[in-house]
Parts: C-alpha cells; sequence; structure tokens
C-alpha cells in the first residue's frame, strides 16, 4: 500500500476497521463455507486481535496513528478535567513567556553583537576618587572640559566617545504642542561615524 494511502488511513480509523473486520469475516465464512465447523475455522484463523493490529500495520503508518490517538485522548482528558487543564496550559504559557523573555534579555546583552562596525574596539572608562574618610568610589562620569582634553590627547590612537545615561522625556511639537513621550540621551557629536553607522536616508549628526 502507498505512503500516501496509508497517511489518509490514519485519518478513517473507523473505515479502516470496518475493513479489516470484513475481511476476517469473509475469512471465516469461506471456510465455513468449505464445510469446515465455524468453531475450528476460528481456532484454525487464530486470534483476531493480532490479525487485526497487523492488519491496521500494513494499511497505516504506526507512529502517526499512534500520535493521533494519544491527541484524542489529550482532548479528551482536556475536557473532563478543564479547569486543571486550563491552569496547566496557563502555567505552561507563563513559564514559556518568561525563559523566552530572559533569552531575549540575554541574547541583547550577552550573545549577540552590537550594531557597529567594530564592538571587539569598544571600551567604557571609569575613575576612581578617595572620599574622606578614605572611601574609594568607582563611576563613570566625566566633565566636559576633561572629557574634550582626554579626546585630544588621543587624538589618531583612539576615538574617544560621550554617552550619557538615557531618561525619559516629555516632548511637545505641533502647532497645538502635543505631548509624547520619548526617551532621550546626549551623545558627543561623532559617535555615529565613529560606530561605523551609516542612514538609509539622509544624513546623521557630525562633530560639526
Amino acid at each position: 500500500m502507498g505512503l500516501r494511502s496509508r497517511i489518509v488511513n490514519v485519518f478513517r480509523a473507523r473505515r479502516v476497521n470496518r475493513e479489516i473486520d470484513e475481511e476476517l469475516a469473509s475469512h471465516l465464512e469461506e471456510a465455513i463455507a468449505r464445510g469446515r465447523d465455524a468453531g475450528e475455522a476460528r481456532r484454525a484463523l487464530g486470534s483476531l486481535l493480532r490479525h487485526r493490529e497487523h492488519s491496521r500495520d500494513v494499511r497505516v503508518l504506526a507512529w502517526l496513528d499512534a500520535l493521533r490517538a494519544d491527541a484524542v485522548f489529550g482532548w479528551r482528558q482536556i475536557r473532563r478535567n478543564a479547569v486543571t487543564s486550563a491552569a496547566a496550559v496557563l502555567s505552561l504559557a507563563l513559564a514559556i513567556g518568561g525563559c523566552t523573555a530572559a533569552f531575549r534579555i540575554i541574547d541583547a546583552l550577552l550573545l549577540r553583537p552590537l550594531p557597529i562596525s567594530s564592538p571587539q574596539q569598544l571600551y567604557a572608562l571609569a575613575r576612581q576618587s578617595l572620599y574622606p574618610f578614605g572611601t574609594l568610589q568607582t563611576y563613570d562620569g566625566w566633565e566636559y572640559p576633561l572629557f574634550s582634553r582626554m579626546r585630544d590627547a588621543v587624538r589618531g590612537e583612539a576615538e574617544l566617545l560621550a554617552i550619557s545615561y538615557a531618561e525619559p522625556v516629555d516632548l511637545f511639537h505641533g502647532r497645538d504642542n502635543e505631548s509624547e513621550r520619548a526617551t532621550r540621551q546626549y551623545v558627543s557629536g561623532g559617535m555615529f561615524e565613529t560606530f561605523g553607522l551609516r542612514p538609509v536616508l539622509g544624513r546623521l549628526f557630525t562633530a560639526q
């Protein structure tokens, strides 16, 4: 029997079972018609269940039929225990959603390289200061005049960028001063060029 027919037979189990039962019955009737006793003919034929299962394996794909049977059984159990099933599905959905969100964060922060030309050459600068009572503090804030002097000192060897923390602000635009919530961040003018970023249209900010 062809593969296509075996796949189709998986989804018409009643018809396949009926055909198998009719075939087994025809063998018994043929034996009885030849003069054999009905009981003797059944014993000679052997286990009907074994013949039925063997015939099903020939007519259908066994693994696909088992998958269909498991799906039908699972759906019946879900309908029978609707509240428990809904709680289980909701728990799985929350767990999968949480894992997906965590992976997206890890992928964005740790696995995926930054969308710039040379991420392996990017470094963050920090400094330490000695506070009163001998406390050593590390932070990454810089005054702009100091940033300018440092940028001039490394010119030709490296590119120094200034990037502020992002903060939410209310922007007002249009004739009616419509407000819109946005995230604002200050950067030095040469940031886009140093990162090797190119706009699809127009131009980006420059150091000028």
